[in-house]
C-alpha cells in the first residue's frame, strides 16, 4: 500500500525482438507496476530499489524517451510529450531517492528499534467533513509532511452492534488493494481502544448528489463524462472480483478537478472472479437495486450495471426511472413498470438505458467492451479518459486541493475532537481480537 505517486501510458521496450508495447503504468510503493489495460491484469513489476540512473535519453529515433537502471537491466520508455518525460523522470527520481535512503534507527540498547506503528498522534485534525452512524470523517494533516487526508474514524462498539464488523473489514481488503484513477486510495488504517480510522484521499469537489440536487439533472454531455469514468471504474473492480452494491450519487465525489471518484467499499463483495459467480445478500440503496436482488435470486455483476443505467437515467431526467416515496411501491415499479425514457435524451442515450436497465441479467447491457463501444460512447477516447487527458465539463469551485469549501456547513461548524473514550465504550479481549487484522501500514516510508 502507498500513495499513487504517479500513473498514465507509456511505451515501454521489451520482449525478446525488442519491440515496444503501449502499457499502463502505475508508479506506487517503489515499485512500477505495469499492465496492458488500467482495468488491471498486472504484466510485470519494476523495483526501484537499488534502481540508478534515471535520465531522459535519445533511443533508437523515438521521441519523448528515458531510460531507468535496475540491477536486472536498463529499461526504456517513451512518453507522449516533453512535459509528460518531464514527470515521470522527477516522480521515479524521488520515489527511487525515498526506497533507498538509508533507514532511520533508532538505537535501543545497542539493537535497531523497529519502526513506530503510525497513529492518531501522527495527525492534526483540522475540521469536520462527514458524520455517519458509525462515526466522523476529519480533514486531517500528516505532521511530517503537511499531506493533507481524509480520516474516516468508526467506533468499534457500534460495528460491533449493529454487525458491521465483516462489512468493514471487507472494506478495508477492498481499498487496500485498489489503483485505479476513478476511485479512492487508501493509506493507511489503524486503531485505537475504541476506534478504527481510515485514512484515505481529501476529495474536495462536492458529492454528486449535492451537484445533481442543486442542478436538477445534467445535460447528456456532461452525463456522458461522468458515466464514461464510472464504467472505466466498474470494469477495474469487476475484473478484480469485487461487486461495488451501493452506486449511487451520494457516494460518488468530484475531485478539485472535476473527475469523478468513487468512494464507500463497506457492502462491496470480493472474491467474485469467475463470469457464474454469485451472491445473494439482500443490499443495496433502495432507487438502485437490481430487479435479481429484489427477487431474492442469487446475482452476479449484472447488478451493478443496473445501478448504473439508474444513475444515468437520473443525472438526465432528474429523479430515478421507478422512484416513489413508497419504498414498497418502487420495488414493485422496479420489477414491472415499463420505463419511461427521459425527456429529450438522444437515441444512443436511449438505447444505452434500454441496454443498462433490461431486467433480464442474462440479457442485460453488461460486458465493458461492448458498454464502451455503444453508439452513445463514439466521441469517447478512452485512453485519454482513464488518463484524465479529457477536460472535464465542470470544475468544481475549490481554489486548492485543501480547500473545504464543498463541504456542507452542518459538518464544518462541528467541534473539531474525536469523540471522548468510556469506560462503557471499551472492548472485552474478544471484542478486540476481531480487529486484529486491521492495521495495515507503519509510519516509516509512508507518504
Amino acid at each position: 500500500m502507498g500513495e499513487v505517486n504517479r500513473q498514465g501510458f507509456l511505451t515501454k521496450e521489451g520482449g525478446s525482438w525488442k519491440s515496444w508495447k503501449k502499457r499502463f503504468f502505475v508508479l506506487r510503493g517503489g515499485d512500477l507496476m505495469y499492465s496492458k489495460k488500467p482495468e488491471g491484469g498486472s504484466l510485470g513489476i519494476i523495483s526501484l530499489k537499488g534502481a540508478g540512473k534515471i535520465e531522459p535519453v535519445e533511443y533508437k529515433k523515438k521521441e519523448f524517451c528515458f531510460s531507468l537502471q535496475t540491477p536486472e537491466r536498463v529499461w526504456y520508455m517513451c512518453c507522449s510529450s516533453e512535459e509528460d518525460r518531464k514527470n515521470w523522470v522527477e516522480a521515479l527520481a524521488k520515489e527511487r531517492n525515498r526506497v533507498n535512503a538509508p533507514p532511520k534507527a533508532i538505537p535501543v540498547g545497542g539493537a535497531v528499534a523497529p519502526p513506530k506503528p503510525i497513529g492518531l498522534e501522527d495527525f492534526d485534525l483540522l475540521k469536520v467533513i462527514g458524520k455517519g452512524s458509525f462515526g466522523k470523517v476529519f480533514q486531517v494533516r500528516k505532521k511530517d509532511n503537511g499531506q493533507i487526508y481524509a480520516m474516516k474514524v468508526l467506533n468499534k462498539k457500534a460495528i460491533i452492534k449493529r454487525g458491521e464488523v465483516q462489512h468493514t473489514l471487507t472494506e478495508k481488503n477492498i481499498l487496500k488493494n485498489l489503483v485505479h484513477p476513478f476511485l479512492v486510495n487508501l493509506y493507511f488504517t489503524f486503531q485505537t481502544q475504541d476506534k478504527l480510522c481510515f485514512v484515505m484521499d481529501f476529495v474536495n469537489g462536492g458529492e454528486l448528489f449535492s451537484h445533481l440536487q442543486k442542478e436538477k439533472k445534467f445535460p447528456e454531455p456532461r452525463t456522458k463524462f461522468y458515466v464514461a469514468q464510472i464504467t472505466l471504474g466498474l470494469e477495474y473492480l469487476h475484473n478484480m472480483g469485487i461487486i461495488y452494491r451501493d452506486l449511487k450519487p451520494e457516494n460518488l465525489l468530484l475531485t478539485d478537478d472535476g473527475h469523478i471518484c468513487m468512494t464507500d467499499f463497506g457492502i462491496s463483495k470480493e472474491g467474485l472472479t469467475c463470469e457464474d459467480d454469485r451472491t445473494s445478500t439482500f443490499c443495496g440503496t433502495p432507487e438502485y437495486l437490481a430487479p435479481e436482488i429484489l427477487q431474492g435470486v442469487p446475482y452476479g455483476k449484472a447488478i451493478d450495471w443496473w445501478s448504473l443505467g439508474t444513475l444515468m437515467y437520473e443525472m438526465l431526467a432528474g429523479l430515478p426511472p421507478f422512484y416513489s416515496k413508497d419504498v414498497q411501491l418502487m420495488y414493485k415499479k422496479i420489477l414491472t413498470t415499463e420505463l419511461k425514457m427521459p425527456e429529450g435524451a438522444s437515441p444512443e442515450a436511449r438505447s444505452m438505458l434500454a441496454g443498462l436497465l433490461e431486467r433480464d441479467p442474462t440479457k442485460r447491457l453488461q460486458d465493458p467492451k461492448i458498454i464502451k463501444a455503444h453508439a452513445w460512447f463514439k466521441t469517447i477516447l478512452w485512453d485519454k479518459m482513464i488518463a484524465k487527458e479529457i477536460p472535464p465539463p465542470y470544475v468544481p469551485p475549490v481554489k486548492s486541493k485543501e480547500d473545504s469549501g464543498m463541504v456542507a456547513a452542518e459538518f464544518l461548524e462541528q467541534k473539531v475532537e474525536m469523540s471522548p473514550t468510556f469506560s462503557n465504550t471499551l472492548l472485552s479481549d474478544n471484542q478486540q481480537a476481531l480487529f486484529k487484522d486491521f492495521d495495515t501500514a507503519k509510519s516509516d516510508g509512508a507518504p
